[in-house]
């Protein structure tokens, strides 16, 4: 409970630390989820905010499956079917973008690179008809992408 803050943007007074404190529960179908209250403001928080899995509706592990399916190459049908949950529900793979760009972004940010590689990749769309290319760029000695491009080929 000590690495819980409150996620409301206010500073504590001076002389008060603005202590989290237990406030009860909330039921969600598959059991109880304990909240949070914040002592200086007086408003309560879950556990999950400012985190992926806020107000998810199923098990952190079926958003983690979902997830991780998607990375192994599976589209969202075929999600849906694996996981037997709805289509529209396979929507989580955006929020995981959004988060994983997040956390990209905050943690590679002084990157020191001894040797990129840098490569396309074109792809075909409707039918011929439209060609789309992907710039990637890999640092070869730790196997990160510090930038992926998609776009048209020109100077």
């Amino acid at each position: 409970m000590k690495s819980l803050t409150c996620p409301n943007k206010h500073r504590p007074p001076s002389g008060k630390g603005g202590a989290i404190i237990r406030h009860g529960f909330y039921a969600t179908r598959w059991g109880k989820r304990r909240r949070y209250q914040c002592q200086t403001c007086g408003k309560t928080f879950s556990s999950t905010n400012g985190t992926p899995y806020y107000r998810l509706q199923h098990r952190r592990a079926t958003f983690d499956e979902v997830a991780s399916h998607s990375v192994e190459g599976l589209n969202k049908s075929a999600i849906a079917r694996v996981k037997r949950i709805a289509w529209n529900t396979v929507r989580w793979l955006e929020r995981a973008a959004v988060w994983c760009r997040r956390f990209s972004d905050r943690k590679i940010n002084r990157l020191a690179a001894v040797e990129l590689q840098a490569d396309e990749i074109k792809a075909i769309v409707a039918g011929k008809k439209q060609s789309v290319w992907v710039f990637a760029v890999i640092d070869v000695w730790s196997r990160l992408w510090p930038s992926t491009v998609v776009g048209k080929r020109s100077y």
